[in-house]
């Protein structure tokens, strides 16, 4: 028999903004748990972040909210206000989790770490996700995403291969068009979160769950930080992987991915190419002299790829089983048929009547499959029902525990 979900009985605080903390909380969410989602009464600022159907600014319809913000519930609180700081105090003494990502200085003033909640709640756990880590001399510094690409050490290593850099005064560091540290950040601070749930289990008490930017940033970057611990750091070589080709081409309709770092794989690519003369070459012998004269390789291969599509190349290599595949557009990524199959991506309706498509739960779990229980809550959509819920207010009490914001 299904399951509800698999975190249907965790309660979740969320007190977040943009990207980090919220995400945390939407894999959460994603998992069943009931999140809250504490909003200052301006709104997170993710609402003004868009993207915007037709390009018009809507805090109700900012894709990058609606994405990072399903499944959960949301409540206005100003917690500058005392009434309103202690129902977040009443809410927290029923959870099971808080996650908060501001500064440090800011979480503490407002009395989030764990150890200003300890007495209030025992079991309660306090991920905190900042910029720099709640301890250290730059624990205060300020950061975002693209702060914690360049002191994670992501910076100076993009590009990588195949798109080298030669000369780095002129290509400076290429960052994605997306918000790799917060959303690495996001899903490190989710898993450690259940671990840290998976410890109370045992012990019975909470704890504090401290993720940094910068070092989740660092977490990837083994092959970097191993080369820069064993000499002076320089900037990479195609040989430094010791294989070529592993790349992507131009095609005919665009670029097409090509791996061939393996020697069967090597060996795969040159049948599917009709095993012209030039593949038996010396100079093309072996992976690192594949590499060492990649500049006499490519135009033979750009020969090849120049005559077909993309799709072409795909399916003849991977009919024999070698990783090749077209660079696809995003929108050409959501019109594949697989993506269709899978059903990954899910219709959102914004508040104007159009609708937008977003990332589903990229994970299929067997008993308790994930389903999206409600879209992103509009600013203080729920404040009523959580009081009532959570704190147990009747109906006449209500007005007494609603918080000044929403009064």
């Amino acid at each position: 028999m299904l399951q509800a979900q698999a975190l249907s009985d965790l309660r979740v605080v969320e007190y977040g903004d943009l990207v980090a903390g919220p995400y945390c909380a939407r894999l959460l969410a994603d998992g069943g748990a009931d999140v809250v989602k504490v909003e200052t009464p301006a709104g997170d600022a993710s609402r003004g972040r868009g993207p915007f159907a037709g390009d018009t600014p809507n805090p109700e319809g900012s894709g990058l909210y609606l994405y990072l913000n399903a499944n959960k519930r949301g409540i206005v609180l100003d917690l500058q206000q005392q009434g309103d700081a202690t129902t977040l105090r009443r809410l927290l003494r029923q959870a099971d989790v808080l996650v908060v990502n501001h500064q440090p200085s800011s979480i503490e003033a407002l009395g989030l770490r764990r150890h200003q909640l300890a007495e209030l709640n025992p079991r309660l756990i306090v991920t905190a996700i900042t910029p720099f880590g709640l301890t250290g001399p730059w624990r205060d510094f300020a950061g975002d995403d693209l702060i914690a690409l360049a002191s994670g050490g992501l910076s100076h290593a993009s590009p990588g291969v195949p798109d080298m850099v030669t000369d780095p005064e002129a290509e400076p560091p290429l960052r994605a068009a997306t918000p790799v540290a917060e959303f690495v950040a996001g899903l490190q601070a989710a898993v450690a979160t259940m671990v840290a749930v998976t410890a109370r289990g045992i012990s019975g008490t909470g704890c504090e769950v401290d993720v940094s930017l910068q070092e989740a940033v660092a977490m990837v970057m083994t092959w970097e930080v191993a080369n820069a611990s064993y000499m002076t750091p320089k900037r990479r070589e195609p040989m430094v992987f010791g294989a070529m080709p592993n790349t992507y081409l131009p095609c005919k309709d665009g670029y097409v991915v090509i791996v061939g770092f393996l020697e069967q794989h090597w060996q795969g690519i040159v049948k599917v190419m009709g095993e012209p003369d030039w593949a038996r070459s010396e100079v093309f012998a072996t992976a690192a002299e594949r590499a060492r004269n990649w500049d006499a390789l490519q135009p033979f291969m750009l020969e090849w790829t120049m005559a077909r599509t993309g799709e072409e190349i795909a399916e003849l290599a991977q009919g024999r089983g070698l990783p090749c595949f077209p660079a696809y557009t995003i929108g050409q990524m959501m019109a594949s048929d697989h993506v269709k199959a899978r059903e990954f991506f899910l219709t959102h309706e914004l508040p104007n009547g159009e609708e937008v498509q977003l990332p589903g739960f990229p994970i299929r779990m067997g008993t308790t499959p994930w389903t999206l229980r409600r879209p992103a809550p509009r600013l203080g959509q729920h404040t009523e029902e959580v009081l009532k819920e959570w704190l147990g207010a009747s109906p006449a009490e209500l007005p007494d525990v609603l918080p000044s914001s929403a009064t």
